[in-house]
């Protein structure tokens, strides 16, 4: 894990890994907020936005790569997801023919592919470059270079007590964000003898954080 002003940089180990660093990252955004994501065919840039539809409370499951129809769009519980595939993309007044807008306050817009489509993305904008560098491992970068999202998302994916032993524990691990499957039960078996109360009604954020 690397971070420099306005940069920062992890190498993933597999595609859960690789979601899970895109979830942080839309966890940390504002709506209105383009991401422009770069990298090869197959380099894992859908993959990173099934992360960021979990951040943003949509169903993971419905992303795909919207190349043939251009754009998606995914409700949220926090917000929508503006999902776009630029590659067949000739010209920036085609990606506005298509609908789609950015800034909206009610959204955060991936963009595959965006070279393609450089005059029709505008307004808060973080970059995001994924590289395979092997079967399975990315390298991620993330840069913003007017704010504070790179240095927030590294905390955000940096290692955090484990819920059960309070082990310093990392991102990537099985059993995230327990450390282990025997804290992961230690954890489940206290719910169930009816060790831990809720003191306050349930949000949003708590369900999304659940499900991670």
């Amino acid at each position: 894990m690397m971070l420099s002003m306005g940069r920062f940089a992890i190498e993933t180990p597999d595609p859960e890994s690789t979601q899970r660093v895109g979830r942080a990252l839309a966890l940390e955004l504002e709506p209105g907020t383009s991401v422009t994501l770069e990298g090869d065919l197959g380099a894992g840039k859908t993959c990173f936005v099934r992360g960021m539809a979990m951040g943003v409370g949509c169903d993971p499951a419905l992303v795909h790569s919207p190349t043939f129809t251009v754009m998606h769009r995914y409700p949220g519980s926090l917000c929508d997801l503006l999902h776009v595939d630029a590659y067949r993309v000739g010209s920036p007044d085609e990606l506005r023919d298509a609908g789609f807008e950015p800034g909206l306050a009610d959204a955060i817009s991936a963009i595959e592919w965006p070279a393609r489509a450089a005059g029709a993305v505008t307004g808060r904008t973080v970059s995001v470059r994924i590289e395979a560098t092997g079967e399975t491992t990315r390298r991620i970068e993330v840069e913003d270079a007017v704010g504070t999202v790179a240095e927030r998302l590294a905390a955000a994916v940096g290692p955090r007590p484990c819920p059960s032993c309070q082990a310093a524990t990392p991102l990537f691990v099985a059993d995230w964000p327990f450390c282990s499957a025997r804290c992961r039960a230690a954890d489940l078996g206290r719910w169930f003898g009816g060790h831990y109360q809720i003191t306050r009604p349930i949000e949003e954020r708590d369900l999304e954080e659940g499900l991670s």
